[in-house]
């Protein structure tokens, strides 16, 4: 390891390039159904995962992450279970799970090896395997401690870590660990780390030319067909690189990747097909729960990288249709795969090539293998930990994503602190209110963010309407000298809307809510499955009520055919969970017509690919079917239109989003 110059020990003012960055972890607050949200991951898997799955979350229990027990793939897994445990803790003010989270952090951080290695023997007995990776996931968990701490000491023993050198960071994830590394070197202003971070990236794209998360290949039109966590992970790269040199490509590249995840792999609950590869948009694609999570996190630095709007917007239909969708409501079980159409949820129902007819799309403590188990802990706590952000220009706040919060912060020149509370029921209501609360008058600007999809939105200050310009798609900043209790409305207007999707697919969507068919459902213990609990079961379940519906409806007819029902929950009620089918907040009455002969596909053979190939199983095998053909549906529609019910589509299990369009096959001139 080089000497360190008194400059690069003391640290210099680090020039960033992103328009917003993350506050203090602890300066916001959730509240309402958001702190009820966090709290069920409390009481749930993110405060139990070592109760409730089994290895290697229980050797928490026994053992420290720094043993030779550990291996690769445990330390990335039960590190994604900290990180999310230590934000919904820090974010709940919650002892229990700081404390638990801690212990094995702290552990970590005060047990280097002599040469500054941090983390397990077996990872440093494999420098050049692509196993520096989980590395990336455990010091996550220690950027959201100092967050809440400011602890400089935290960031000594991480230094050391790199500048080891023990390995290269080039080769596969490895190269992920450039997102700690330029972390670093913005809190201490150590160019030594700044220096290893862009070594390392330059590194990873001259030896992966060709791979989908090159600089160059992220540039290109190609369509990527990447593991979808892997893409996630490293392609969000460019744009932290370029936060730290200013060097255009390196964002373009990030940015041109997300339009094609958006053009190739999109699904209609806000993220991209992975399963495990990133697939396309067909009706069954399914998205691997990791990337709820991953996906989310990656955005988030564009947002902050560019200050767009619109990655706002995707982050917010990821959090509130994915990520609920793919959880019980009571975050006590979650799905490995999971897809906008899925009407059985078994042992053996997930229809995806990858693993076809094994459990990893039923809802248990543990559906597939362990990675999604732990990061699943992470999607939620990121949204809230990111709601509020500062505006790096002048000092101002930035509301860029929305609900139930409150955030305390010093802004502007004098850096006077403020407190501005948040009260809505957003995504379920349609006004969001602000509340200046501040000791003395202070002048700092407050960004508030227009949705893409808001056609008419309305901002009133002290209930006088603002004329300024409010340009959908965009933030619209307010700067004045605020005064204490001044309220600040904002009206985001929702309007129902259709999507299309392959296999003359049609969705329904208002505002950040993407809308489901809910199914009846049989709940039934695995009593099969050996990770579960009494408190933590595994769930098979099955439909009891018709499911196979058409949806009967065009563009134009849907404010004369569609009814809306709102129950908006009340905004401070921390008790109310609006993920729940029967207390679902939005209900939508659509026409449908049934579709006889559209039922569970059944099979006893199947071949189902593998990283080691393909594979042959025989069994009972029952599966969600794909829409019909056209000329299927057309034989098979029924002439009479009902009225169905549609809810969130966070608030199901079984659900149907993606439905066959019965008007474009009987309108059809």
């Amino acid at each position: 390891m080089s000497s360190a110059s008194k400059e690069e020990r003391e640290g210099v003012a680090v020039k960033t390039y992103a328009k917003f960055s993350e506050l203090p972890i602890k300066a916001i607050t959730p509240k309402g159904w958001l702190w009820k949200y966090l709290d069920n991951q409390r009481n749930g898997l993110t405060g139990h995962l070592d109760e409730a799955a089994g290895t290697p979350f229980d050797k928490v229990k026994r053992t420290k992450l720094t043993s030779s027990e550990w291996i690769n793939a445990e330390f990335e897994q039960v590190s994604y279970w900290l990180d999310g445990m230590l934000r919904c803790g820090y974010l709940l003010r919650d002892e229990f799970l700081i404390n638990k989270a801690l212990e094995q952090i702290e552990y970590v951080l005060k047990n280097p090896d002599k040469d500054g290695y941090l983390g397990p023997q077996s990872l440093k007995d494999s420098p050049h395997g692509g196993n520096r990776w989980p590395h990336t996931v455990f010091f996550r968990a220690v950027m959201a401690h100092y967050s809440a701490t400011k602890n400089k000491s935290i960031l000594s023993p991480i230094i050391k870590h790199y500048l080891s050198k023990t390995s290269e960071h080039t080769r596969e994830r490895d190269v992920c660990n450039v997102e700690i590394m330029l972390w670093l070197y913005e809190e201490t202003g150590d160019k030594r780390i700044f220096d290893y971070a862009l070594e390392s990236y330059e590194g990873y794209n001259l030896l992966n030319k060709d791979r989908d998360t090159s600089v160059e290949s992220m540039l290109s039109t190609r369509k990527m067909s990447e593991h979808g966590v892997t893409f996630n992970e490293i392609g969000k790269l460019g744009a932290i690189v370029y936060k730290y040199t200013g060097n255009r490509k390196y964002l373009d590249a990030t940015i041109n990747a997300y339009k094609k995840i958006d053009r190739d792999q999109m699904l209609i609950d806000g993220v991209c097909s992975s399963t495990e590869r990133l697939r396309g948009k067909d009706p069954l694609d399914s998205h691997e729960t990791c990337n709820i999570s991953d996906y989310t996190w990656s955005v988030g630095y564009l947002l902050m990288v560019t200050g767009d709007a619109e990655y706002a917007d995707k982050i917010e239909r990821a959090c509130f249709n994915a990520a609920p969708g793919a959880v019980t409501k009571d975050f006590k079980a979650l799905q490995y795969f999971s897809c906008p159409n899925q009407v059985i949820a078994d042992s053996s129902s997930n229809h995806n090539f990858y693993r076809c007819g094994d459990k990893w799309m039923s809802y248990r403590p543990k559906p597939g293998t362990e990675c999604c188990s732990g990061d699943v802990n992470r999607a939620m706590p990121n949204y809230v930990a990111r709601m509020w952000l500062l505006d790096n220009k002048n000092r101002g706040l930035v509301a860029a994503l929305y609900g139930p919060s409150s955030v305390v912060a010093r802004v502007g020149e004098e850096l006077q602190e403020v407190n501005i509370v948040e009260e809505t029921s957003y995504p379920f209501s349609e006004e969001i209110n602000f509340y200046i609360y501040t000791k003395k008058e202070v002048f700092f600007s407050l960004s508030l963010r227009i949705p893409l999809w808001c056609d008419c939105p309305q901002l009133l200050i002290n209930s006088k309407p603002v004329k300024a310009k409010l340009q959908k798609g965009a933030f619209v900043t307010i700067k004045r000298l605020f005064s204490n209790g001044d309220h600040i409305k904002l009206i985001l207007p929702m309007e129902l809307k259709l999507s299309y999707w392959p296999r003359n697919g049609v969705g329904i969507e208002m505002g950040p809510i993407v809308f489901s068919l809910p199914i009846d459902e049989e709940w039934q213990v695995d009593k099969n499955e050996v990770f579960q609990t009494k408190d933590f079961p595994a769930w098979n379940i099955y439909p009891k009520s018709k499911w196979n519906y058409a949806l009967d409806l065009t563009e134009s007819e849907l404010k004369e055919r569609v009814e809306v029902v709102r129950r908006a929950p009340p905004v401070d009620d921390i008790n109310f969970n609006p993920w729940y089918i029967k207390s679902a907040p939005i209900e939508l009455y659509v026409p449908a017509r049934l579709v006889r002969g559209w039922r569970i596909k059944k099979c006893k053979r199947l071949t189902y690919e593998d990283y080691d190939g393909l594979h042959k199983r025989v069994g009972n095998f029952s599966f969600t079917p794909n829409l019909p053909e056209i000329k299927v549906l057309k034989k098979n529609l029924s002439p009479k239109v009902e009225k169905i019910r549609l809810v969130p589509y966070g608030c199901t299990q079984l659900r149907i989003t993606i439905f066959p369009n019965a008007a474009a096959v009987c309108r059809a001139k």
